[in-house]
């Protein structure tokens, strides 16, 4: 019953967010305001982490099963990619390595902040 509670505040959350995009005609996802209206919840206390961590952890644990059919597409429309094939690798490469170097710079100044509040006895 718990997992469905957490299922349920994901995807309330998730159709806020494409209520909200489609009212205000934002160029952002649903589904990425959706998950920044879990985080706010989440953040101010509004939503306890434990509640939507089982149904995240499973989200997560099936996440592939929700990619692939995106992948078949890719592959069902590989043609229209005929011509400009190494500018997309190029751009996949790129995109990747930026966004690698990106998080391992967020994570290393998370780290370094919740040591130094470790050490001032503050929990994050």
């Amino acid at each position: 019953m718990e997992r469905l509670k957490g299922f349920l505040i994901i995807l309330l959350c998730n159709f806020a967010g494409n209520i909200l995009i489609m009212l205000s005609g934002l160029p952002v996802p649903g589904s990425v305001l959706g998950m920044l209206i879990l985080l706010v919840l989440l953040l101010t206390k509004r939503v306890k982490l434990e509640t939507v961590e089982p149904a995240a952890s499973l989200l997560i644990a099936f996440m592939l099963l929700f990619i692939l059919p995106d992948g078949v597409n890719l592959m069902n429309s590989f043609h229209k990619f005929e011509g400009i094939v190494n500018q997309v690798l190029v751009i996949a490469v790129l995109s990747t390595m930026l966004t690698m170097a990106s998080s391992s710079l967020v994570a290393q100044f998370l780290s370094s902040r919740f040591k130094k509040r470790a050490g001032e006895g503050k929990h994050p």
